[in-house]
């Protein structure tokens, strides 16, 4: 941690100067001399005591008489034995070092050559490591033998390593065992290289042995393999775990770290004994450690070829409950929340193995709870990682929606074992394939299983909708985009990859059918197992699957490479001619800031268009009816349609596109949706889509903000989730824009006047067994109703906070329903000082349910204290404050929600930046951060210091730190632009009321 000094004044040290020029017999020393020596002692007996302090900690071997060039620790605990003695491809190792090393460096680190030369190719692993989990030490040993396949002749041996000590390496011809002299070693660290120059050329066809004896560093920045820590009974336990994908593989063993470089791998993990490991593959057997007493080895089956970012192993003292091949893990005292995980767990494994109509080819799922991963979960084949709050329910302690969220999440993860594990992206180029297929099937395997909640519904809330506001960017990116440097790959695991990619495969789905669909994808696998794929190996299978069954005469892949080697999605404009009946059908891209450009313009879709009529009402028939096929504009004279009818295009919103009608049309569905008794006539999504579709349309410029809100009026009498979710996000970024001017008061009336039927009908009550859409819908409108200062809404919230802080024993008796704690929480500490905030501050410190410490993070940036807000930031950056590093985008987050925290949460990015880059240790967070805390400056003064910031600080986080500065433009637009026209309309409805 860095801190600031003031520096010395001369005299703030009793510096005293001889002048004598006498000549002195014997030493004499001055006093600040004499300071200064007395300090050199003192530091070298610290150091001293801290090496013997180090050197105790590790464990010992007598095995390293000839290792040189290691810390004392490492000298203290390698371990130099044969790798598997039972192995034809281990040779034992007894020699150290004897090759030049050098490091180099390219001087422009934004080094985009980063793939691996082809010429060698790994076919096999033997992977040992030993990990040390001890206080002061966390580092690891490993030998890894590496059975390679040359391709063409060469005498240079390219491969990934990353913070790794290398103490020996030998390489040997596999077939007669000799060995090969290796001369040089070179590490290239920008693009993350270890590179050996040989004597001799290795031959293409023949095989090679490469055994590597290592150590590595137990990191705490969540990836490669690191360590994590928890209390139980008040006891620190640490653990160590693993987070390979995308590129970090490379920080646990030498490897070839690219998708495509499949290999088999036996891996076996040394841990203490009082201690458990799991891995990708089944245990077969144990064996105790030749040296270290206390450590066994726990070996593990050959894995099927797979990827090294799929290789997974944790080390913990975690307890199990399994169900057949199917086990979960967890903290002991968190293990029974873990319940709910394995019930749902094998009842979606169940479903895709009928639904890929492929068997899952491994023998065991793991699926284990941490608490500490950056990421939702991973998909570690046959050893799925999870952040407690994805995978862990508690009754009575979890809100209902919780169980949406473990199913969701599981059901995401087994669904990658086929799509990205059993067939992977050639290239993370392609990471859409993966992300995108596993968050649609995701949808489809939870609603087999849990029908009630209707999901798919909810998909184009989550998938569809949310994405268009990324999407609608110029600096938004193509589904299939091309990356290089680890950055530059972490950055396409956005909503692009997996919203985007969902949309299109589900719009594929309908204009396929399910048949045609479902079949090509099984094709597909089959045909690509245990290998690589391309977007195009996809397209291919689903073109034949829909030629057998003769349901689309179109090539698959001249449709759906518009959607995803063009950036962005366009609007279709449909326009009536109410004399003649015909109807021309035009597309143009959107984009939010609504400006003429070529680029823009040149783009064109594949539209397929499905649409319904008054007189039809068919929402059911998805199909398309017409196609753009790649054209700018169409006119259609068959439909039948009376001039009084309304249309509406784009049924379910299935396609990744949004619609706009000329104006008559436009305000027979106003007229439609404002009568009560008829509303109802349209289907959920398509209500959503309406309003989704008219909010933003005006937004950027396409339609007027007085027909759009208009439509939102109709929101009085809804009452189905979907619609009204919708209305709330794009009435939301009214609010946002709306919420430091002087007309926000109008506004909050405004919207209020339509929540109350909505928040009379849901009530804070909760009935046992509640179904998950009706609990989203509760919190969403009481939690808005409060935010807008619904009265009642902030009395009864209140009066339970406090109830709660008067209890003797808040953390063992808390009688607020956990479905509507976030909204009481947040009034409560909003409407309370320093002592409401505390009272949060302390139940967050002591509790233990995942789902309670995640909502008391959020709330507890609801408080209105400039002071307090600053001193939460503050505490979300030291490690000492009971955050977790991978809770520190939800602080951010919570408190720049409010137009109180966000000018806070801002600044505090700017002054502490070095701080917070430091911390973190990762550009996806800082860009994330960036985001948050930026989402509602709308002003041009503070555009200009954005941008200022940007490019002073932070102009090389990339593509993500484009999109925020255009989204500040945009917000900037849109206040010059419309805030006039929103506050006119606002007061009109407002004075018609009350006429």
């Amino acid at each position: 941690m860095t801190q600031g000094h003031e520096p010395l004044s001369i005299m703030d040290g009793n510096l005293q100067t001889d002048f004598s020029t006498k000549t002195k017999r014997g030493i004499f020393l001055s006093k600040s001399l004499t300071l200064v020596i007395l300090i050199i002692f003192a530091l070298a007996l610290v150091a001293t005591a801290f090496i013997v302090y180090n050197f105790a900690a590790c464990p010992r071997t007598d095995h390293l008489a000839n290792v040189t060039k290691l810390t004392y620790c490492e000298q203290s605990k390698l371990l130099v034995i044969p790798l598997n003695t039972d192995s034809t491809t281990s040779v034992s190792i007894e020699s150290t070092t004897s090759y030049t090393e050098t490091t180099t460096k390219e001087v422009d680190n934004t080094v985009t050559d980063v793939r691996l030369p082809t010429n060698i190719k790994p076919d096999s692993y033997l992977l040992k490591l030993t990990p040390y989990i001890i206080e002061g030490n966390f580092t690891f040993d490993g030998e890894i033998s590496i059975v390679i396949t040359v391709k063409n002749n060469t005498n240079r041996i390219t491969f990934h390593g990353v913070e790794l000590s290398f103490i020996k390496i030998n390489l040997y011809k596999k077939e007669d065992r000799k060995e090969i002299k290796i001369i040089r070693r070179t590490e290239d660290v920008a693009r993350q290289f270890q590179i050996l120059d040989v004597t001799e050329t290795l031959i293409a066809g023949h095989q090679y042995v490469l055994n590597i004896t290592y150590v590595g560093i137990l990191n705490d920045n969540l990836h490669g393999f690191y360590r994590s820590s928890y209390e139980e009974r008040k006891v620190k336990r640490w653990i160590a775990v693993t987070q390979f994908q995308a590129t970090d593989a490379r920080r646990a063993f030498p490897c070839w770290d690219e998708p495509a470089l499949k290999a088999k791998f036996t891996i076996s993990i040394a841990r203490l004994n009082n201690m458990t490991s799991v891995s990708n593959m089944n245990m077969v057997r144990r064996s105790p450690h030749e040296v270290l007493q206390d450590y066994t080895w726990d070996h593990y089956a050959e894995s099927l070829p797979m990827s090294t970012y799929l290789v997974a192993f944790a080390v913990t003292d975690f307890g199990n409950m399994s169900d057949h091949n199917f086990s979960v893990w967890a903290r002991k005292e968190a293990l029974p929340s873990a319940a709910y995980a394995l019930e749902i767990g094998p009842k979606i494994l169940k479903f895709l193995e009928e639904y890929y109509k492929i068997k899952f080819p491994l023998p065991k799922i793991d699926m284990i709870a941490l608490p500490d991963f950056k990421a939702g979960a991973m998909e570690n084949w046959g050893l799925l990682t999870f952040r407690e709050i994805a995978m862990l329910y508690e009754e009575g302690v979890s809100p209902t929606t919780a169980r949406a969220r473990v199913a969701s999440v599981v059901a995401h993860e087994i669904a990658h074992q086929w799509f990205g594990n059993l067939v992977t992206p050639a290239w993370w180029s392609d990471i859409w394939l993966n992300e995108g297929f596993a968050s649609y099937v995701e949808y489809v395997a939870v609603d087999a299983v849990e029908k009630s909640w209707k999901l798919m519904e909810v998909f184009v809330l989550n998938e569809v909708q949310s994405v268009f506001k990324l999407d609608a960017l110029t600096s938004s990116h193509q589904i299939s985009v091309e990356v290089g440097n680890p950055e530059e790959i972490g950055a396409i695991f956005d909503k692009i990859s997996y919203g985007k990619g969902s949309a299109i495969l589900r719009m594929m789905n309908h204009f396929l059918t399910d048949e045609v669909f479902n079949s090509g994808i099984t094709d597909y696998l089959n045909a690509k197992k245990y290998g690589d794929a391309e977007q195009r190996d996809l397209w291919s299978a689903l073109t034949n699957a829909a030629r057998e069954k003769g349901s689309f005469d179109a090539d698959v892949a001249v449709v759906m490479d518009s959607w995803t080697l063009q950036t962005g999605f366009p609007v279709l404009s449909i326009t009536r001619d109410y004399k003649t009946g015909s109807i021309t059908f035009r597309q143009e891209r959107f984009v939010l800031i609504n400006e003429t450009s070529e680029l823009h313009n040149s783009s064109v879709w594949w539209i397929p268009i499905s649409y319904t009529t008054a007189i039809e009402k068919d929402f059911e028939s998805t199909r398309p009816k017409i196609w753009l096929r790649g054209e700018r504009s169409i006119v259609v004279h068959n439909i039948t349609i009376s001039e009084n009818d309304w249309l509406i295009g784009n049924i379910q919103q299935t396609g990744f596109y949004r619609i706009n009608y000329d104006q008559r049309n436009w305000a027979m569905l106003v007229q439609i949706l404002n009568d009560k008794s008829r509303f109802e006539e349209i289907h959920p999504i398509n209500r959503a889509q309406i309003v989704d579709d008219a909010m933003n349309l005006a937004l950027s410029g396409r339609l007027d903000y007085m027909t759009a809100l208009d439509i939102t009026n109709y929101l009085a009498h809804e009452r189905s989730y979907v619609p009204w979710k919708a209305g709330l996000v794009a009435l939301g970024y009214i609010d946002t824009m709306l919420s430091k001017g002087a007309y926000y008061l109008e506004y909050k009336r405004y919207v209020l006047s339509l929540l109350n039927g909505a928040v009379q009908e849901l009530g804070w009550e909760v009935t046992s067994n509640e179904s998950v859409v009706r609990a989203q819908h509760r919190v969403d409108i009481i939690s808005t109703a409060c935010h807008l200062q619904h009265v009642e809404c902030l009395e009864h919230a209140v009066r339970l906070y406090t109830n709660w802080m008067l209890t003797p024993n808040p953390d063992a008796y808390n009688e607020i329903h956990a479905d509507i704690r976030s909204t009481v929480y947040c009034v409560g500490i909003q409407a309370g000082g320093a002592r409401e905030w505390q009272f949060a501050w302390e139940r967050f410190l002591v509790a233990s349910a995942p789902s309670e410490r995640e909502l008391l993070l959020s709330v507890l940036g609801c408080t209105r204290a400039p002071y307090l807000l600053y001193r939460y930031l503050d505490l979300s950056l030291r490690n000492d404050s009971g955050i977790r590093k991978q809770d520190t985008i939800r602080v951010f987050s919570a408190v720049a929600s409010s137009s109180i925290g966000e000018p806070i949460a801002f600044n505090f990015v700017r002054a502490n930046w070095l701080r917070l880059k430091e911390y973190v240790g990762s550009v996806s967070t800082l860009n994330s951060i960036l985001k948050v805390v930026t989402r509602r400056l709308n002003e041009v003064h503070e555009y200009e210091e954005l941008k200022r910031f940007v490019g002073e600080s932070c102009s090389d986080l990339g593509r993500p730190v484009q999109q925020v500065l255009e989204r500040t433009a945009a917000n900037v637009q849109w206040m010059q632009k419309n805030y006039r026209n929103i506050v006119d309309w606002l007061l009109a409805a407002e004075k018609n009321k009350t006429a």
